[in-house]
């Protein structure tokens, strides 16, 4: 399916039978409850951030030191909303775009027992950190749960509801809707379409249909 901003813009649902951890690339939008503006304003075609949005931008720049296999990609905080590009290397993630991401490539393998099991392809700082670390209980463990796309997307509303409930000095708030749209990137071609549209999002402000003065504008429900 290609890429149309008219359509992929709004909730979606989750794909059924698609493995969630089992590796791919991510496209989601993320957007404040009530569509309120706290990130910034645009300006002349150019995302200015204020305090808030910094933090949220901060958040998403942060997520690899929490999910170390995590690769982020295109990212653009709007006055609302957020569009992020992520990915999760695994077997479900396309070669071609493992490449076009600088992600690691993961084929499975059948071990001994003709039990399907991940193995990295090629050379990597991911690569490298798996085999540096002594196989103990506990990282055992952690490795057998793989991070899933959901797991990416709660840790970064969790983390930036805090700090910029911190900012604004107000506890217990929701910062970001409970739904949010998320899209799984195929191919090289739609990602490059989808970074051309977060890339030029703010330029398309005044008929975003998230911009509260739009015509266009439908809060998430």
């Amino acid at each position: 399916m290609v890429f149309d901003p008219r359509v992929h813009h709004r909730r979606s649902i989750r794909l059924r039978g698609h493995d969630y951890a089992g590796g791919g690339a991510y496209f989601v939008t993320i957007c404040t409850v009530d569509g309120k503006c706290l990130f910034g304003e645009v300006v002349e075609g150019e995302m200015s951030l204020n305090e808030a949005g910094g933090l949220v931008q901060k958040t998403w720049d942060s997520l690899p030191t929490r999910f170390r296999s995590l690769v982020l990609d295109a990212f653009q905080v709007m006055p609302n909303h957020i569009h992020g590009v992520f990915v999760l290397p695994g077997p479900g993630l396309d070669s071609a775009l493992a490449k076009a991401t600088g992600a690691p490539v993961v084929q499975p393998f059948e071990d001994c027992r003709g039990r399907a099991r991940p193995t990295l392809v090629g050379s990597g700082h991911n690569r490298q950190e798996t085999a540096s670390r002594p196989r103990t209980k506990s990282n055992t463990k952690a490795s057998a749960r793989r991070t899933s796309m959901g797991d990416v997307v709660g840790a970064f509303k969790s983390i930036s509801t805090i700090a910029v409930n911190k900012l604004l000095l107000r506890t217990g708030r929701r910062l970001l809707h409970e739904n949010f749209y998320e899209h799984i990137v195929r191919d090289v071609s739609e990602l490059e379409s989808i970074r051309d549209y977060i890339i030029h999002n703010p330029q398309r402000w005044r008929d975003d249909p998230e911009n509260p003065e739009s015509p266009d504008f439908q809060d998430w429900v």
